[in-house]
């Protein structure tokens, strides 16, 4: 945040307790993701760009990144927008955690919220519309989801279905939310719901027959994804239809529970499936969400793929144990377009001596990364521009350059025989 930059104190947060209680809650679930032609110098630009492409295409190993620190005075970072906008939670100078914005690209910080109890942004879309949760009550206790104006301006609380706890997890460039909460029945069960833009009014998403549920994300078409519990009591990743007038049941890859967490502009939908052996495995779907492809584990035992850009570029985390510390102990993986070759993010990228990226908060079509380390500091890496897309550019420019220096010589040879005849 420039000459003030953000930073997490610790390793866990509100938002990852509700990342670990999805895991638990998935792996405790009873069994039931032309050119035209441009004369003679087509074939050799097309070799470069090819050659360019055999080398970066799928391949996550080809990028690097600029690495911004985020460190001050013990926030937490949870989002990311197309900007580079980052907010999270923030303590203020009543000891009060409030939701804020910074610039984009992480730099400065425009803006806090003024709500009544400790606060977190979950989700900024393209103008800095927040959406996240606050603590209304302690005793009762009491979460209760908000929205906030663009640039973080103008905070107000998002109504609920009559339980304790509402919170909000995603909203999109339209200005509608989406996250879940408890109704009024004294269950701890969570409910998907959605809040249409410019409404404090909260709708219950449509379920698979089971009594629980949860809305993890939602794309610019109002297309939304999350989790919806079967009357076998078994939880599978869903999609719903625009204004939530349907459900698909996404499945999973072998095994009886899954989660769906991120999509992109054609519905590509990423998230995490239980296997036949009962780990956990990141997953990715085609575009329309359909089908769903195992992105493995590079080794670890779990995998979670918590972020997909238009690109089909997936990020989230590998680790061994869904308790706090193997959670904390994973590493965080990025792939290629379309969830090809993923790899782990810090045979890319070193944060420093003994420090490993294990969390990744935010992923957007430049290809910034929100992520922290396994201290709770938080980095935003900015990807650099490789050094293949150069020289296939250099290559082609220098071979169009030659072209048109030889058909001048061409032309003067033609003209110089015409005068001499």
């Amino acid at each position: 945040m420039g000459s003030a930059p953000i930073h997490q104190q610790q390793s866990a947060g509100p938002v990852a307790d509700l990342r670990l209680l999805l895991m638990t809650t998935l792996l405790s679930a009873r069994p039931s993701r032309a050119l035209s032609r441009l004369r003679r110098a087509l074939p050799l630009i097309t070799l470069l760009a090819l050659g360019a492409g055999l080398l970066c295409s799928g391949q996550a190993q080809a990028q690097s990144y600029q690495v911004q620190s985020l460190s001050q005075n013990g926030a937490f970072t949870y989002a990311l927008n197309a900007r580079g906008q980052v907010s999270g939670s923030l303590l203020d100078n009543n000891g009060i955690y409030q939701a804020f914005l910074t610039g984009p690209n992480g730099q400065g910080l425009l803006t806090m919220t003024q709500l009544p109890g400790d606060a977190t942004g979950n989700a900024i879309n393209f103008s800095g519309q927040i959406a996240g949760e606050v603590i209304t009550g302690m005793n009762p206790s009491r979460v209760e989801a908000f929205v906030t104006d663009a640039q973080g301006q103008n905070a107000r609380l998002l109504g609920g279905i009559g339980g304790n706890v509402t919170t909000a997890r995603g909203i999109n460039d339209s200005g509608t939310v989406i996250g879940m909460g408890r109704d009024g029945s004294g269950s701890t069960k969570f409910h998907a719901l959605r809040w249409q833009a410019n409404s404090t009014e909260a709708e219950r998403l449509l379920t698979l027959g089971g009594n629980t549920s949860s809305a993890q994300a939602i794309n610019g078409s109002g297309l939304i994804v999350g989790n919806s519990g079967l009357s076998d009591g078994s939880v599978h990743a869903v999609i719903w239809g625009l204004n939530g007038a349907t459900i698909t049941d996404l499945g999973t890859l072998g095994g009886f529970s899954s989660s769906a967490l991120a999509l992109n502009q054609i519905a590509q939908v990423a998230g995490t499936s239980r296997v036949a052996d009962g780990s956990l495995h990141a997953f990715i779907t085609g575009a329309g969400a359909q089908g769903m492809s195992d992105l493995g584990t590079l080794g670890w035992v779990h995998s979670q793929a918590s972020f997909i850009n238009n690109a089909g570029i997936v990020a989230g985390n590998l680790f061994n144990g869904t308790d706090g510390a193997s959670y904390i102990a994973g590493h965080a993986f990025i792939t290629g377009a379309n969830g090809q070759g993923m790899v782990d993010l810090n045979s890319l990228v070193s944060v420093g001596e003994g420090l490993y990226l294990n969390e990744v908060w935010g992923l957007n079509d430049a290809g910034q990364l929100l992520v922290s380390d396994q201290n709770g500091l938080s980095y935003l890496l900015t990807p650099v521009p490789e050094a293949a897309s150069s020289a296939m550019l250099l290559g082609g420019l220098l071979m169009l350059a030659l072209l048109a220096r030889q058909r001048r010589g061409d032309t003067r040879a033609t003209a110089l025989k015409s005068m001499q005849a």
